[in-house]
């Protein structure tokens, strides 16, 4: 119901740590989505929240039975006028927050995806909002107190004894950047803070820990600290590890685990010919899984895919593979998450000829019935220390190049082109003309 971003092992983890700690009151300063809050709900505590965002405050103050305080601004009301009936200092408001969350980003912005979004909220709006309301009331978390306050300051007024929890902000202002939207069609009594700064999250550590019982947790692997790390867990392969601190708990580790299924297609070696004509095999997540372990560069993280494909040769050995999801802003486009060649072969540039099968008019059927709609266009990035991929060279075209993102490299680059263009047969006959021609080997 609540958004969050701490993943589900670490409200395991919360619950677990505190089911040591003394009944009585436990404080949760930097209190966000009310992650801990849910995890320890209904193990005896009196739990007492603070924060200082205007969708946190806005919950906190309901489950506190306290006025919510939140009006649409008077310049937002000619464009969202139609939510004003939804206001009413309680849980209509709340919803009314949590609802915008999911909209309010793309008001004013130029496409069609952002058009739609809007379009789509307001039409539906009353039959959302009395749905968010009703999941909303059903709510088990109880809450003591909340106050808006600045954690720096909060935690110096709460007793010294007790057990604090908290999970300070990780990004130097993520929350600001997440409910600006909020912020900016709506008025409330917002407190004045600064920013936590990394120093500052080290410093509010720091207070956090000095008292009998504890936990926070934080991306930041603080050195001081290291004596009471009590876990780490990095939920998915993209994901930033979370380390674990407290001043009781059993030791943790969580780290991803994708299933694994065998692949018993042959593949292309070394000293075998690539042999005509292609063809187009789906493949199951956990085979997919498989072929990307043994062959993607493992320095790339992988991700879900929702169509996963096997290019295989006229002998039925797998020549490589792609994966494609559906583009989350341009309707008519195809995502490409991955796609690699096998190795060893004598095929230097196998690569690109899976290119061209992604991008062929076969895998563009098949793209299409698997995310019923029209695909007219594949997207990708690449990742690269050259200003450009060879791979993509003369098949894409690089829409963006900047710097990467991800450790390890120097470049992110941006391609786009069209699908559809050619058929297997037609691929198969471009790129043996052009980079088929396979290492040749002499004796000694």
């Amino acid at each position: 119901m609540f958004q969050g971003t701490i993943p589900g092992p670490m409200r395991s983890i919360v619950r677990e740590t505190a089911g040591s700690w003394p009944r009585g009151a436990v404080y949760v300063p930097c209190c966000g989505n009310f992650t801990i809050e849910r995890s320890v709900a209904g193990m005896g505590f009196a739990l007492h929240s603070s924060d200082v965002s205007i969708y946190t405050s806005a919950v906190g103050r309901w489950l506190t039975r306290q006025p919510v305080g939140i009006q649409l601004r008077e310049e937002s009301c000619d464009e969202l006028g139609w939510l004003a009936d939804s206001l009413d200092e309680g849980v209509g408001t709340v919803a009314t927050l949590m609802l915008g969350t999911r909209f309010l980003a793309s008001l004013g912005r130029e496409g069609l995806w952002h058009e739609r979004v809007v379009r789509s909220y307001r039409e539906q709006w009353k039959a959302k909002h009395a749905e968010t309301v009703e999941r909303l009331s059903g709510s088990d978390i109880e809450l003591a107190s909340y106050e808006v306050e600045d954690v720096r300051s909060w935690l110096q007024k709460i007793p010294s004894d007790a057990p604090v929890c908290s999970f300070p902000p990780f990004y130097g202002g993520g929350y600001e950047k997440l409910y600006e939207p909020l912020e900016a069609h709506f008025t409330w009594d917002a407190p004045e803070y600064e920013p936590l700064s990394d120093d500052d999250v080290v410093s509010v550590l720091g207070a956090i820990t000095d008292r009998p019982y504890w936990l926070t947790a934080s991306n930041h692997d603080v050195p001081e600290l290291h004596r009471y790390l009590r876990g780490v867990i990095k939920a998915t392969p993209r994901a930033a590890p979370f380390y674990v601190y407290a001043s009781e708990a059993r030791t943790r580790i969580v780290a991803p685990r994708q299933p694994i299924e065998p692949v018993k297609a042959p593949r292309l070696r070394q000293g075998e010919e690539l042999v005509g004509p292609l063809t187009l095999s789906l493949l199951k997540p956990g085979q997919f899984n498989a072929l990307r372990s043994r062959y993607l560069n493992p320095k790339i993280a992988p991700g879900a895919a929702n169509l996963a494909v096997a290019v295989k040769d006229g002998k039925g050995r797998v020549l490589g593979v792609f994966a494609m999801a559906p583009s989350s802003y341009t309707p008519d486009e195809a995502y490409v998450l991955s796609d690699f060649a096998v190795a060893p072969t004598d095929y230097p540039r196998l690569s690109k000829l899976i290119v061209l099968a992604a991008t062929s008019a076969e895998a563009q059927l098949l793209c299409q019935r698997a995310f019923s709609r029209r695909i007219r266009r594949v997207a990708t990035t690449a990742f690269s220390n050259n200003p450009v991929s060879m791979k993509y060279r003369g098949l894409l075209k690089l829409t963006k190049r900047g710097p990467s993102n991800e450790d390890g490299w120097k470049f992110q680059l941006q391609y786009q082109g069209a699908m559809g263009e050619r058929t297997l047969p037609e691929a198969l006959e471009k790129w043996a003309k052009r980079w088929g021609a396979p290492t040749t080997k002499t004796g000694v």
